[in-house]
């Protein structure tokens, strides 16, 4: 397989590192939504929360 001579990068190494904490809140907010009769916009506030929360845990821990 040919790479274009590029150095395999890590998924720590990508910029797409950051959208597990994205998807995570995205289905947080789905399942808050589905589970209880809140709205849209408080369903998506409480992913983003949990999102951010998860990603100040991991940075916390030195992954990020």
């Amino acid at each position: 397989m040919n790479d274009g001579g590029k150095p395999l990068r890590s998924f720590r190494e990508s910029p797409w590192r950051y959208s597990q904490f994205v998807i995570l809140g995205l289905i947080v907010a789905g399942l808050v939504k589905w589970l209880s009769p809140l709205t849209w916009l408080l369903a998506l506030l409480i992913g983003a929360v949990v999102g951010v929360g998860y990603f100040l845990f991991e940075k916390k821990r030195g992954v990020i």
